[in-house]
């Protein structure tokens, strides 16, 4: 636990300016993304040592305080970090490997509740962006990139990028027509009662 831990805390300067201790003191406040991965880190060492009670409770104080849920019998290796992790689930037969990247609103888990034993695996060094789901017993590969809302559920080969396909089309305004009447809408003439007012 203290190893990962330990990996844990050397991602956060990636993105912090201030030294140690500064930066981890900073990150025990105010980011719940390290916040989430330290009680995960908690949850899971007392799930895999069977003491009853713990697990569940640094699991719930997680989803409490951080928004994040992920099940204390996810196996996630060391380097974890987690931007914006509101929303997050991973489900408790998810596997991750070192150095992985989640941020907000990720879904890793199984694709009904009568298996919720397929769960995805992930490689070492996998990035999943916003709001992508991961499903099924997929296996994600070393370096893949996993783009905003995508869903997967099929197996991405090391290195790869899945791109959500999503189509999404922006038109440009219309201009008016004649006499400030938008096309396809027509003139409304003013009735007698109009003119006399």
């Amino acid at each position: 636990m203290f190893a990962n831990l330990a990996a844990d805390t050397r991602r956060l300067r990636m993105i912090k300016s201030k030294g140690f201790p500064g930066y981890l003191i900073e990150s025990l406040l105010f980011e719940n993304g390290y916040q989430a991965v330290v009680l995960h880190r908690t949850a899971h060492w007392f799930k895999s040592r069977r003491i009853p009670f713990l697990g569940p409770f640094f699991h719930r104080l997680s989803i409490f305080l951080t928004g994040v849920d992920i099940a204390p019998a996810a196996v996630i290796g060391p380097g974890l970090f987690i931007g914006h992790g509101v929303g997050l689930v991973v489900g408790d037969q998810a596997r991750i490997g070192s150095r992985a990247m989640l941020l907000q609103q990720v879904t890793i888990g199984s694709p009904a509740v009568d298996r919720r034993n397929e769960m995805p695996t992930l490689g070492d060094d996998v990035f999943v962006a916003a709001g992508a789901r991961l499903i099924g017993g997929i296996t994600i590969g070393d370096g893949a990139v996993i783009g905003a809302n995508a869903v997967v559920a099929q197996d991405v080969p090391a290195g790869c990028k899945v791109l959500s396909a999503a189509g999404l089309e922006i038109r440009p305004p219309r201009p008016p027509g004649r006499d400030g009447v938008e096309p396809g809408e027509e003139a409304r003439e003013e009735t007698p009662e109009e003119e006399s007012e």
